[in-house]
């Protein structure tokens, strides 16, 4: 009897023709021809002798083999995917997946101001996830994605097995519109209590933010309730809101730049009380740190420590 040849082509087309139900939509996303698609699948179930998908009214669907096969057809991709990316690394070769986890308002940075100027990236495939804290991460630590590489984030890790470096220190402070401010007096951040604030969703305690400002002239730090109609999940669209005049909002100074050039946004207090809150890259340790994740991380580090030493205000933070 002939032993069953499978062919890695084969098994990455009905992986993919799964995810989309779709020879055609398959064939695309392969960069294959609809037709050579078509053939490799007839091959492979005229081989096997069964059916891996059959035709409903308007897409492919797994047929009852093709359900209990999916998960070796991917579990072998995956060995496979593997084993590509250890040759590679052990090489040095630039090549493999690698996969950084950031808040939104940190992710559009590294996209606008960093991703371009890692030089020489090769076949790496670089891959920005957004990751917004959760609102006991900031107390508790934050957990490591199962699929990241990369994580920046502002807290230090649950896992003490992962290296957390602390990259810079950055003020958060209240921000409006000078029309809000008009319309709005306030005085300092005692008065938070009587205005409407932009909520971010990770820091909600009973419906509730706690923002916390540091005392001008001293280093002591106080917390401050504060309510509002709005609740977003990441510091972007809280900004959005502000700019539309509907309350003050509680953000880095960093991220702001262009907005208090151009007057769309102004500090709140005279006197700039703020929270200076930590900038933290957490990753594996480098004796199990594939090379080609240590190659983006340097280089991710490097450009953001070139940011940080440009800074104009003579205090740790990122620039433009």
């Amino acid at each position: 009897m002939n032993k069953l040849q499978v062919k890695p082509r084969e098994l990455k087309i009905i992986s993919v023709i799964a995810a989309t139900h779709s020879i055609g939509d398959a064939a695309a996303l392969l960069g294959m021809a609809q037709a050579n698609v078509s053939k490799y699948l007839s091959d492979f179930e005229m081989r096997v002798g069964l059916k891996v998908f059959e035709r409903t009214t308007r897409q492919l669907a797994l047929t009852q083999f093709g359900e209990a096969l999916l998960p070796y057809v991917n579990a072998s991709l995956d060995k496979n995917s593997q084993l590509i990316n250890f040759i590679a690394d052990y090489k040095h070769e630039k090549r493999g997946k690698v996969t950084l986890y950031a808040p939104t308002g940190i992710v559009t940075y590294l996209a606008r101001h960093v991703i371009h100027k890692i030089e020489e990236i090769g076949e790496i495939r670089l891959s920005l996830k957004t990751y917004n804290l959760n609102r006991n991460e900031f107390s508790e630590g934050v957990s490591f994605p199962d699929d990241c590489d990369i994580l920046i984030t502002y807290a230090q890790p649950k896992d003490e097995n992962l290296v957390a470096s602390v990259l810079t220190k950055y003020s958060v402070t209240a921000f409006a519109t000078k029309e809000y401010l008009e319309t709005h007096p306030i005085t300092g951040p005692k008065d938070l209590a009587n205005h409407s604030c932009i909520l971010i969703d990770s820091m909600l305690v009973d419906d509730a933010n706690i923002w916390r400002f540091r005392v001008h002239g001293s280093e002591e730090v106080l917390d401050y309730k504060v309510t509002g109609n709005y609740i977003c999940d990441n510091t972007q669209t809280a900004l959005e809101l502000a700019r539309n005049n509907l309350g003050i909002v509680f953000a880095p100074k960093e991220s702001l730049k262009k907005e208090l050039t151009h007057g769309m946004l102004v500090p709140c207090f005279p006197h700039q009380e703020e929270w200076w809150l930590d900038l933290t890259v957490i990753y594996r340790k480098r004796e199990y740190q594939p090379w080609r994740v240590q190659y983006v991380l340097d280089g991710v580090l490097n450009c953001l420590r070139q940011h940080i030493a440009r800074a104009v205000d003579g205090r740790p933070g990122l620039g433009d």
